[in-house]
């Protein structure tokens, strides 16, 4: 009987006080928290990761990739595009971020058609890098729009 005394004064507290989501909707709140990617969505930036790394690694022949690493292939909220975001490293073939980026621009088209080959999909989204230099510490984001 205590332990029901003190949590509804401590509840009543936490109504007394004003907090932030008061005011909003609570199904709003849900329908945020519960934005995470689908097992198919999951699977499918898996395959794209896959068949990203297999063309970049060295199916393309070019050693300027070889200054690139891949971090992570994730879709956007709505599906249309994959993110990939990319690490570059400066050492190298490559001068500076805006060549290695006109690079990833140049091999787009051909990213996109070898993940079509290893995905069963009616519609390959459009890619879109998100690239930054390893010097930074926090990474300054070079984001390449799809070309169509």
């Amino acid at each position: 009987m205590k332990d029901r005394k003190t949590w509804l004064k401590q509840a009543k507290q936490l109504c007394d006080s004003i907090g932030p989501e008061d005011g909003l909707d609570p199904r709003a709140l849900a329908k945020a928290s519960a934005r995470t990617m689908s097992h198919k969505n999951q699977q499918f930036c898996s395959a794209a990761r896959h068949a990203i790394a297999l063309v970049l690694s060295g199916e393309l022949g070019d050693p300027a990739f070889q200054e690139l690493e891949l971090l992570d292939v994730s879709l956007n909220e709505d599906g249309q595009f994959i993110i990939v975001t990319i690490r570059y490293f400066g050492d190298g073939l490559l001068a500076n971020e805006q060549q290695a980026a006109s690079k990833l621009q140049a091999v787009q088209g051909y990213l996109r058609s070898a993940i079509a080959r290893s995905v069963n999909r009616k519609r390959v989204p459009g890619i879109r890098f998100n690239l930054f230099s390893a010097m930074d510490e926090v990474g300054s984001d070079a984001d390449l729009d799809d070309q169509r």
